[in-house]
């Protein structure tokens, strides 16, 4: 369950903090719902499109329509169990036009891609 799972112990894993690196909190987590049942929780956020010389984020580029996807089982019991996902989206989708993100749009595109490769790989019943 996520309110069991150390965050920055998440983080600190490589392959999650290249994504999210900003500390992580239970309130970046939405519960990922299919039909009326919870799965487990997921944190989203929309990615840039370049990286800077010195390896930083460069924000001058814009979104790439890229969204890394934190998908949390409600078993999960240690950082090993949660699993990281690339979702893909048109970049205009990401931005609303007052130029602020488009959390509605890359829920929805987090959660589909989510839902739709826990039913890919038949895991619907292993997280059951």
């Amino acid at each position: 369950m996520i309110d069991d799972l150390d965050l920055d112990e998440l983080r600190k894993s490589r392959r999650i903090g290249y994504y999210f690196r900003y500390p992580l909190h239970r309130n970046n987590f939405h519960d990922l719902r299919i039909g009326n049942r919870v799965y487990g929780h997921y944190a989203a956020k929309p990615l840039y499109g370049k990286l800077t010389p010195e390896g930083r984020v460069d924000r001058s580029a814009g979104f790439n329509g890229d969204i890394a996807v934190l998908f949390v089982p409600l078993a999960a019991g240690d950082p090993g169990d949660v699993e990281l996902f690339i979702a893909h989206t048109a970049p205009e989708n990401l931005v609303l036009p007052a130029g602020k993100r488009n959390w509605k749009k890359i829920n929805e595109t987090a959660v589909a891609f989510v839902t739709k490769r826990l039913e890919e790989n038949d895991l619907l019943k292993k997280y059951n």
